[in-house]
């Protein structure tokens, strides 16, 4: 009996990313793909990991750092939180997933939302959605007294 594949679905391995990491089969979406790529992780297998890359992320993808962090890192777990489009007839889909990791002691939880392309057929991991960036302070409204201190509105002073 095979041990239960890492990537959190309850299936074997073999019956579940194990044909994905040998190369046998492609994965069939981008939630499988997604789940595989979890599993190389766990395996510290970086030459899938450069594989299932592609676009952009393939060109910024390094070996020796994604090697560092699987070798540095425990992955524990793996939740896929939700899945838009990156079904086998989609040619692009998002994956928002937490992976639930041991590093230095301390358990940390990877928050992502993956996107995921289709190249020459195969699913690739191309990215993750950026956050927007957060205002540190409130917005100040054109009629709201200037931030500055000169008593006069914000429209009229600074804005």
């Amino acid at each position: 009996m095979t041990s239960a594949c890492p990537c959190g679905t309850g299936k074997a391995f073999d019956a579940c990313c194990g044909p994905y990491l040998a190369g046998w089969e492609q994965a069939p979406t981008a939630e499988a793909l997604m789940r595989s790529r979890f599993t190389a992780y766990t395996r510290a297998d970086v030459d899938y990991l450069e594989a299932t890359s592609g676009g952009d992320a393939k060109a910024e993808f390094s070996k020796k750092d994604a090697a560092a962090w699987a070798n540095s890192a425990t992955f524990t777990r793996l939740e896929v939180l939700e899945t838009v489009a990156g079904g086998a007839d989609d040619t692009s889909g998002v994956v928002d997933f937490a992976a639930t990791y041991v590093e230095h002691g301390k358990t940390l939880v990877l928050r992502e939302r993956s996107l995921f392309a289709r190249e020459d057929g195969a699913w690739r991991y191309v990215g993750r959605e950026k956050a927007a960036p957060k205002r540190a302070e409130p917005k100040v409204g054109r009629n709201d007294p200037c931030p500055c201190g000169s008593g006069q509105k914000y429209k009229k002073c600074c804005g």
